[in-house]
């Protein structure tokens, strides 16, 4: 393996000049530097990164911190943060490092402390949850750098992607009413999470604007203990189907089926059709469905029909809050900013216009 004495004979000059030139320092001519660069190519020479992190304070690492790593869910977000350091990073110099807290408050702490202390430059964190709210304070008070997706914590003025889930959740809703609905309820998420309620913001926006009433067990959100230690091992999806399956369960037996229903999240949605199928009812035929996040894969394990649903521009959410990391980190005066992303309606033939009784 190539060494920086190596290097500095192949190319005719000292080492302290090629160790200046690795670390972007000034005090190397063009000709230097061209000689230089042809010889790291032709010994195909690795820079010690350890070294050249000492002398930069430079990690050219970006770390990124999610639940649940193993979800399929997260799956395109993953996609878009390798393709947005691809394309920012011109020079291939950064490298993305993922951590997994499983839902789990004390070890996320840890990851953050751990990813803080010199190990990466800059953080992009993935989630809304409200008990990790202090954890996200502590984080910006610390100065470090770092991006929020789906969190929107307004007293924070630092780098946030935000998928627009008020706006998704009216339109879910909307489309449900101008099929001429009325008997309309929501299954919502877990209520831990900002997303939960924007969603459910949203829905209520929209029977309000559009003069619905809204019944008060039709509102309905799954029972979500610290118990169920819910993130781990994709407990998560295996909770909200057995709520959407136990809430539907409970509307059919007590006659209390809506005509329409907005779910917050599609695995609650799928839990519920088997509810209504067992129960002799259709989907749209009898009640129409629409549900949020466009969990397809979640469709083909609980061998549930793929519903219409509202998807998140995951992919899109990691491509830009990479972008905007890296691009802090080498501009660091450039002001943060705030990128909202509009969920899109995909349209799977499970809501109907209203068939007076």
């Amino acid at each position: 393996m190539a060494t920086i004495r190596d290097v500095a004979l192949c190319a005719g000059v000292s080492k302290t000049l090629v160790s200046r030139y690795i670390n972007g320092q000034s005090g190397v001519s063009a000709e230097s530097g061209a000689l230089i660069a042809a010889a790291i190519e032709k010994l195909d020479y690795r820079p010690n990164m350890l070294a050249r992190s000492l002398v930069q304070r430079r990690t050219y690492c970006i770390g990124v911190s999610v639940d649940d790593l193993s979800s399929t869910f997260i799956v395109p977000l993953v996609a878009g943060l390798e393709s947005g350091v691809s394309h920012t990073d011109a020079a291939h110099e950064y490298t993305v490092i993922y951590t997994n807290s499983c839902g789990d408050y004390e070890k996320k702490k840890r990851q953050l402390n751990f990813l803080t202390q010199g190990h990466v430059d800059g953080l992009v964190v993935y989630g809304s949850s409200i008990p990790e709210d202090n954890l996200t304070r502590q984080l910006a008070a610390s100065r470090f750098p770092f991006v929020l997706i789906e969190n929107d914590l307004t007293d924070l003025h630092v780098n946030k992607v935000l998928i627009d889930n008020v706006a998704g959740a009216f339109a879910a809703t909307e489309h449900l009413i101008r099929l001429g609905h009325k008997k309309i309820a929501h299954f919502g998420g877990d209520i831990n999470l900002r997303i939960t309620l924007d969603r459910m913001n949203g829905f209520t926006r929209a029977m309000q604007e559009y003069g619905i009433h809204m019944e008060p067990d039709w509102m309905v959100f799954p029972a979500i203990t610290e118990q169920d230690n819910w993130h781990r091992s994709g407990m998560a999806r295996s909770i909200f189907y057995e709520q959407g399956y136990a809430s539907m369960k409970r509307l059919i037996e007590a006659a209390r089926v809506p005509d329409a229903i907005f779910f917050a999240t599609d695995i609650a949605a799928f839990g519920a059709i088997r509810a209504l199928k067992e129960a002799g009812l259709h989907v749209p035929d009898d009640v129409s469905v629409i549900g949020f996040d466009d969990e397809s894969t979640g469709a083909a394990l609980y061998e549930a029909q793929p519903i219409t649903t509202m998807r998140q521009p995951l992919r899109e959410a990691g491509y830009t809050a990479i972008r905007l990391m890296i691009e802090h980190l080498e501009n660091p005066a450039v002001p943060p900013v705030t990128k909202h992303l509009p969920a899109q309606m995909i349209d799977r033939q499970t809501t109907r216009a209203h068939k007076p009784a």
